[in-house]
C-alpha cells in the first residue's frame, strides 16, 4: 500500500490573530486526521488575539498555544490549499507554478470589535471550514494526495 499523507492547508489573513487563527482551530478539530493546518499573516502581529482565545474557548477549542507567524514562516509552495482572508487574493500570496487549490473568503475582520462580532465572524468561519474539509473528504477540490 502507497502511503498516504494529509492534505497541507493554510489560512491566511492579515495579522494571524484572530480570523486565521480561529479556521485553523476549526480545522484541526474537524478535520485533523486528513489535514496539516497552517496560519499566517501578511503582516503578523506577534500575538493571537485573547478575544479570538476567549470565543473559541466558549466551544471548546483551545487556541492559546497557536502563534502568529508571517508567510515566511511556512511552506505556501507546498500547500494543497491557501485560503485567503487577506486584502491580498489567494493566487497572489503563492508561488509561481503553484499547484494547489486558492481560495477567497471574505471575512469581516473583528480586530477592536465586540466580543458580538468575534462571536458572529468564528460563527460563520465554523460553517465555512465545516463545509471546506466535507469538500476535502469527498475530494471535491481537485486532486489529493491520497486519490
Amino acid at each position: 500500500m502507497i502511503p498516504t499523507r494529509k492534505t497541507r492547508i493554510l489560512f491566511v489573513c492579515i495579522g494571524n490573530m484572530c480570523r486565521s487563527p480561529m479556521a485553523e482551530g476549526f480545522a484541526r478539530k474537524l478535520g485533523g486526521d486528513i489535514l496539516e493546518v497552517y496560519s499566517a499573516g501578511t503582516n503578523p502581529s506577534g500575538y493571537v488575539s485573547e478575544d479570538a482565545i476567549e470565543i473559541m474557548r466558549e466551544i471548546k477549542i483551545d487556541i492559546s498555544g497557536q502563534r502568529s507567524n508571517g508567510l515566511d514562516a511556512v511552506p505556501v509552495g507546498d500547500m494543497d490549499i491557501v485560503v485567503s482572508m487577506a486584502p491580498v487574493p489567494a493566487r497572489r500570496l503563492v508561488p509561481r507554478g503553484f499547484g494547489g487549490v486558492a481560495i477567497d473568503w471574505k471575512v469581516q475582520d473583528p480586530v477592536g470589535k465586540s466580543l458580538t462580532v468575534f462571536r458572529r465572524v468564528r460563527d460563520e468561519l465554523h460553517v465555512r471550514v465545516t463545509d471546506l474539509v466535507d469538500q476535502v473528504r469527498r475530494g471535491a477540490l481537485g486532486a489529493h494526495p491520497w486519490s
